[in-house]
């Protein structure tokens, strides 16, 4: 069976990441839910600070949602965060801190779903629930050489099937299985230029055998990224402090500490700003008022998840801006050097990185 060559192949090459040691559920669980969405090897420095700032489950829980985003910066898609936090102190109060064992009762917990769930109960738990990310739903995809595109349920359905048939036979560790495949989804069967002659499994791979790696998971179609201007406001006081927000309900990183904004969505004709959000029209007259006074100090591009962003940074002054932020503890004066601390996603960072690099900087 394909399996015995596959774990052989693994126990030689298997990284000893720090997150695999003992087979730690609370780890587990975080380190999966991180790299969904991150690569592995951009998220080894985050994930290990995060766990030096949250070694455990009950440190999560008793932590704020600010500390949390901010020990998971580096990491991105940050309501992943919100949603640990949620789980952890899920886990407290249902489960007396400590995680379910199996796959239907870790589905209760808040940010595990199905896909979570079934990589904590095999690796930790041993049940044999077969994981399917898009490594594993690649490397089955070629092996079986199934047509259907990378992106739709279907492969997922059929990876998960042909998975489970072979679980339900096997000796083996199921968590072992499933680390295996996706380390060869990440180190041998790439996305682009697969290195076939050195993949343990090649003698079983049909796609392999007929030639035809690369055309296997089908392409999903591309959806067009959505154009984004956004304005972002840098606004200093008498004291060189300088005006941020908590961004409770913006459309993009709610809950973060940034600079006044707004978004104008091109193709659109949408607009919205992170103050006042009920009284359009008069933040559109400011704010056409405004762009015709002053000239952006820089243009920072920048992608997230659909969107195609340009960040415009301006520099005003106290009396420029609405005298909103006057009445909103949604608004705060901070020092200079206290704003790093308070900036979590890495756009924000760079944006501030520049403004202060800016010759325009007038402090």
């Amino acid at each position: 069976m394909f399996i015995n060559d596959l774990l052989a192949w693994f126990q030689e090459v298997r990284e000893p990441y720090f997150f695999r040691e003992q087979r730690n559920p609370y780890r587990v669980w975080v380190s999966e839910v991180a790299l969904q969405q991150t690569r592995i090897q951009a998220a080894l420095k985050p994930l290990q600070r995060f766990f030096e700032a949250f070694p455990d489950i009950s440190s999560l829980a008793q932590a704020t949602e600010e500390e949390v985003l901010y020990a998971f910066r580096g990491l991105g898609y940050y309501s992943r965060a919100r949603n640990l936090r949620k789980g952890a102190i899920y886990i407290k109060e249902k489960h007396q801190g400590e995680l379910p064992s199996d796959y239907t009762s870790l589905l209760s917990v808040p940010s595990i779903g199905p896909y979570t769930a079934a990589a904590i109960s095999s690796i930790c738990f041993r049940e044999r629930r077969p994981v399917c990310d898009g490594n594993v739903k690649r490397v089955l995809a070629r092996f079986q050489m199934w047509s259907d595109p990378k992106s739709g349920g279907k492969l997922a359905e059929k990876s998960t099937s042909f998975l489970g048939e072979i679980f339900s036979q096997m000796q083996a560790h199921p968590g072992d299985v499933n680390e295996a495949i996706m380390e060869l989804g990440q180190k041998i069967c790439v996305r682009s230029r697969p290195l076939c002659p050195v993949c343990p499994i090649a003698q079983n791979c049909q796609a392999w055998q007929n030639q035809v790696v690369n055309q296997y998971p089908a392409a999903s179609p591309k959806p067009e990224k959505i154009p984004v201007r956004w304005n972002m406001y840098f606004i200093h006081n008498s004291q060189d402090k300088i005006l941020m927000q908590n961004w409770k309900d913006f459309y993009f990183l709610k809950g973060h500490y940034s600079f006044p904004s707004s978004l104008d969505f091109l193709s659109q004709k949408k607009h919205l700003f992170s103050w006042e959000g009920k009284n359009l029209e008069k933040n559109l007259l400011w704010q056409k008022k405004i762009h015709k006074k002053l000239t952006p100090l820089f243009v920072q591009k920048h992608g997230i998840t659909k969107h195609k962003i340009e960040i415009y940074s301006y520099f005003l002054s106290p009396a420029d801006f609405p005298s909103y932020f006057h009445e909103n503890d949604d608004f705060l004066w901070v020092s200079q050097e206290e704003v790093s601390s308070r900036l979590v996603a890495s756009a924000l960072s760079k944006v501030w990185t520049k403004y202060l690099e800016s010759s325009q900087m007038n402090f």
